[in-house]
């Protein structure tokens, strides 16, 4: 891990562990070289009133984030049903990275399946690779990169993929969004990574399920030629 994201992260996870309780969803920018961009849902620098919806507007380093959108639960989803999109457009001067870190807390009860959709394109400009990664904390902190959940990998642009892995974790639990971005030269992008979760079959359903099993196979038995009528 580059030390940047180890100081990214650190400095989110004393966030989480301070406020996980009723903490707000958070949206982090850091180019790698200066200081992070956060904001917090419906705080300063939020564009977006309503709830669940972060939206910012900034300059750091070498680019230009004209929009980046969070969108999160009440908005998108729920508590049970874990939705999350992160949408980003922004253009560089130059050669350089960008990291979003989207991220909420308080999920749950909820397991399954998650999967990660990631798609995007160059509008403008060289090579631009995206890496695009989602990760669980049963602490439920903000921000905090303690279970990798699924990634996609580094992948060039343009592109439209998925990825997807188990999830498990105890309720409360919180989500992040972590999106990559590399650009050899001055360029234009625009990029859209989402989860969503598919849920595992409740007890009641797989045991009605049992008995169909059984009662058809019953049935089939009694039909049988072999059987004794």
């Amino acid at each position: 891990m580059k030390t940047g994201l180890k100081i990214l992260v650190v400095g989110l996870a004393v966030v989480g562990l301070t406020n996980c309780a009723n903490a707000a969803a958070t949206l982090t920018v850091y180019d790698g070289v200066n200081p992070l961009i956060s904001i917090t849902d419906n705080g300063a620098g939020d564009l977006n009133p309503a709830i669940g919806e972060l939206t910012i507007s900034t300059n750091v380093g070498v680019w230009s984030v004209s929009v980046s959108s969070g969108l999160t639960k009440p908005a998108f989803g729920s508590s049970t049903n874990p939705l999350m999109d992160l949408v980003v457009q922004a253009s560089s001067t130059a050669a350089g990275s960008l990291r979003y870190i989207f991220s909420d807390n308080n999920f749950g009860p909820a397991s399954g399946t998650l999967n990660a959709t990631v798609s995007g394109h160059v509008i403008s400009g060289p090579a631009t690779t995206v890496d695009y990664s989602v990760y669980g904390d049963p602490g439920n902190g903000l921000g905090v990169l303690t279970t990798p959940l699924t990634t996609t990998g580094t992948i060039p642009l343009p592109v439209v993929t998925s990825n997807s892995g188990s999830l498990t974790l105890g309720a409360p639990f919180s989500l992040t969004e972590v999106v990559q971005l590399t650009a050899s030269g001055a360029d234009s992008l625009s990029v859209d990574a989402s989860l969503s979760v598919i849920p595992e079959p409740s007890t009641a359903a797989l045991t009605f399920l049992g008995l169909t099993f059984l009662v058809l196979g019953l049935s089939r038995h009694k039909r049988s030629p072999h059987g004794v009528n």
